[in-house]
């Protein structure tokens, strides 16, 4: 009988939005990270981790950053970095205080290719003007 679990992560968490995400305005998008690709491995999954520093005024009631896709479908030519054609594939809410948050997303599914992230904020107020960052852990399933 076939057995079918998770995959253990096969590298440590790596950094896909840095300085990008520093003093980002409200209702605006940050440039999409480097490429990450995924047509070696062919991993099935993506659990990603944001990191929001401390903000100088408070978030605004329903504050949210999401983080969209965008990718390569023809290897070359990555799809426009606009929250209107990319693809979000997570949103982190956040409480209307001033205070640091970390939260992570889980099992969110990517292509076999390459793909960029970028993320949109949507806090009512511009991100801190350093210590934010979007990590990511490919994974996959392993059937034995």
């Amino acid at each position: 009988m076939t057995v079918t679990k998770h995959k253990a992560y096969e590298a440590a968490a790596a950094s896909a939005l840095t300085t990008e995400l520093n003093s980002l305005a409200n209702s605006a998008n940050c440039t999409a990270s480097s490429a990450i690709d995924n047509s070696s491995n062919v991993h099935l999954y993506m659990d990603i981790e944001l990191v929001v520093a401390a903000q100088g005024a408070a978030r605004s009631s329903g504050a949210y950053v999401g983080i969209y896709m965008v990718q390569a479908l023809d290897g070359t030519n990555y799809d426009d970095t606009n929250e209107v054609t990319a693809e979000m594939v997570c949103a982190f809410v956040l409480d209307n205080t001033t205070t640091a948050r970390r939260a992570s997303r889980r099992n969110i599914p990517i292509p076999p290719g390459t793909f960029k992230l970028f993320a949109r904020n949507q806090t009512g107020q511009a991100l801190a003007a350093s210590g934010n960052t979007v990590k990511y852990r490919i994974h996959s399933l392993e059937s034995t």
